[in-house]
């Protein structure tokens, strides 16, 4: 019966264990209806009570051997004691199963050898004090035997069991402590900052006073204890507990957390190792990823023939951008004079003095004038020179100075300066070094527009010479022959007698033909180059071409009186081919010219209200305008749509084409 109610025991506590265990790691599904009744809940909530009592009891580290002998030969004490009153409510041998309670917890407590004691002492003690009389004992009594016998083996495998709970219990807690601490190192990002939760989660767990984890190999003294932690033939750092410990907790600090500790700590290490590597390389995609854009917005400007200033404007906002604002950034230009020359900076507060200084002396400017290559200073507390003294006066601690080389001519100098204390990064020569390429670009490019205008305008300005000669030698020369043959004749004609009629007739009409030859000529030589327009000014040219125009104009002019030639040229054979059009192909009624000079240049706006339609791709007049507008600076434009008239807006800069050699 004694086995029964042991065995009934037993389902009892592996029942409560389980419903624990499965209240602990089984979730319902939500579409699933609970099928535990109330009852149930409440045996469970029972046997959470009863697992944590025992929980209690089952410590990983033990009390002192000698309080639990105290401790089990007084529970021995008290067991023999409680058996009196039970003997004769009871079996003979049924009372000494309460001796069970006192080796259940020694050997929870204390361990199995200590339980397995425990029981051969309560064996003794129920047979010395309860199985009486002694001497009258018979060994020969089998039932006798049988109680005795399988009281001690229930006894020793109480204790075995018990033990064997215990030792259940140390494995869980230490499962716990290495569960808690790699959630806690496998998941920091900064692993310092975790270390002292570590350290504690260890005191607690082991019941120390204190714990320190460090990160490097720290040497014990007399009042602490040191652990190294070791990854094969890597140091990782140092447990560091107290000295005065129990030599038991030492051994489990040797034999169980140290070995799970190390590695842990080497993972999380790695683990931040990797996490460092994935920023370090998302901030230098990011990086790049800005450089590019600052670039490609660059290399817009100057694909798109944006003014030189506007890119030199772009390069160092962009520098600046990406550097920070600690930094600065400018663009320097070579002077003949040994100075240079301050194009734009990320510096907004700068006096004139300071935009073109010296670079005599100890600067980046100097060594790349005298190298040609990219140049770098850290330090300008004793540099000698201007640009030193400007260094030190703006603050600037550290520059890097890059070569811009034009078609292999040394233009000037692309520079990033730093106020921080520490030198500029590493890659910051191959960073000002992209912008440079581009900056190089956009002045090639600007000097060959400019090579190109300047060789377009003095090519219309030969042209215009040329017409203007052909003109004069008109005048001069044949018309000045045209008209001496012509008054000759006349004379002649006069001189004739009157009966000579026929001949009179002849000469006259003779006479006529010369006349009207001598007036071709002279138009021919107005349309090669007016002679009013040389003498008079474009005003006075425009309204004579309105005079003669077989189309009413309408002129509104706001102009100075003189302008350069090669402008005023320009205007007056854009008008003329302007009006020529009108009367020939676009049956207008009147044409509208308006000229004005305002913001340094010349406006031309001529409107009629012909049949429109007008394509400059169809004649060479238009194409040639705008080829003479374009080379001079300016544009023009032809807005004709079909039946609304054409309209004829020109730009011409006067303040570069006064550059262009006179006439």
């Amino acid at each position: 019966m004694a086995w029964v109610t042991m065995q009934g025991g037993r389902a009892n506590c592996a029942r409560m264990l389980r419903d624990t265990c499965s209240g602990a790691a089984v979730t319902e599904s939500p579409d699933q209806p609970s099928i535990e009744s109330d009852e149930s809940r409440n045996s469970t909530k029972i046997a959470s009570m009863h697992v944590g009592s025992l929980s209690r009891l089952v410590r990983p580290t033990p009390p002192p051997y000698w309080l639990g002998i105290a401790v089990a030969a007084s529970l021995i004490v008290v067991e023999t004691l409680l058996v009196y009153p039970l003997r004769g409510l009871m079996a003979p041998f049924y009372p000494g199963m309460i001796y069970i309670f006192g080796v259940l917890v020694a050997s929870m407590v204390w361990g199995m050898w200590l339980g397995m004691a425990t029981a051969v002492v309560s064996t003794g003690a129920f047979v010395y004090f309860h199985v009486q009389p002694l001497d009258r004992f018979a060994v020969s009594d089998v039932r006798q035997a049988v109680g005795l016998a399988l009281f001690l083996v229930v006894a020793v495998a109480t204790s075995a069991v018990a033990d064997l709970s215990r030792l259940r219990a140390v494995q869980a807690e230490e499962s716990d402590l290495t569960a808690e601490m790699a959630r806690l190192l496998l998941h920091a990002d900064d692993l310092p900052t975790v270390l002292p939760a570590v350290a504690q989660c260890i005191a607690r767990s082991l019941k120390l006073p204190d714990a320190v984890i460090h990160l490097a190999m720290v040497p014990a003294d007399d009042r602490h204890s040191a652990f190294p932690l070791r990854a094969g033939a890597v140091s990782l750092g140092t447990l560091v507990v107290p000295a005065d410990v129990p030599e038991v907790t030492m051994r489990r600090l040797r034999e169980r957390v140290v070995p799970a500790l190390a590695p842990l700590l080497h993972a999380g290490r790695e683990r931040a190792a990797v996490l460092d590597s994935l920023e370090a390389s998302r901030e230098h995609l990011r990086r790049l990823a800005a450089e590019q854009a600052a670039l490609g917005r660059v290399a817009h400007l100057v694909a798109s023939g944006s003014d030189t200033r506007a890119v030199f404007d772009a390069i160092t906002t962009e520098l600046y951008g990406l550097m920070g604002e600690q930094y600065r950034a400018w663009l320097c230009r070579f002077e003949n004079d040994a100075t240079a020359s301050l194009v734009s900076a990320s510096m907004s507060d700068l006096s004139k003095d300071q935009m073109r200084l010296s670079f005599e002396g100890d600067n980046v400017l100097a060594l790349v004038w005298e190298t040609g290559r990219t140049a770098r200073m850290d330090n300008f507390d004793n540099a000698a020179g201007p640009v030193g003294t400007f260094a030190r006066a703006t603050g600037i601690r550290s520059v890097v100075g890059a070569p811009i080389v034009v078609e292999g001519r040394l233009w000037g100098v692309a520079g990033v300066g730093s106020t921080r204390p520490e030198a500029l990064p590493p890659d910051t020569e191959a960073r000002v070094g992209a912008f440079v390429g581009l900056a190089a670009i956009a002045i090639a490019n600007a000097d060959s527009r400019a090579e190109l205008t300047a060789s377009r305008a003095r090519l219309v300005a030969a042209a215009d010479q040329a017409r203007q000669r052909i003109e004069r030698s008109l005048h001069d020369s044949a018309l000045q022959q045209f008209l001496a043959v012509a008054m000759q004749v006349g004379a002649v004609h006069a001189s004739l007698p009157p009966e000579l009629e026929q001949t009179r007739a002849e000469l006259s009409r003779a006479l006529c033909g010369l006349n009207s030859a001598v007036d071709e000529l002279r138009e021919i030589s107005r349309g090669i180059h007016p002679t009013v327009l040389s003498a008079g000014g474009l005003p006075l040219a425009l309204k004579a071409l309105a005079r003669r125009s077989a189309v009413p104009v309408d002129l509104d002019l706001r102009t100075c009186l003189r302008m350069p030639a090669v402008v005023e040229v320009a205007a007056y054979h854009i008008v003329s081919e302007a009006l020529t059009n009108a009367a020939r192909y676009a049956n207008a009624t009147v044409v509208h010219v308006e000229a004005a000079t305002r913001d340094a240049a010349l406006h031309l706006s001529i409107r009629d209200d012909g049949v429109g339609g007008a394509e400059r791709h169809r004649g060479t007049g238009l194409i040639g305008l705008q080829d003479r507008v374009e080379a001079l600076g300016g544009h023009l434009t032809i807005t004709s749509p079909t039946g609304g008239g054409t309209l004829l807006l020109a730009t011409i800069p006067t303040a570069s084409a006064a550059s262009v050699p006179p006439e």
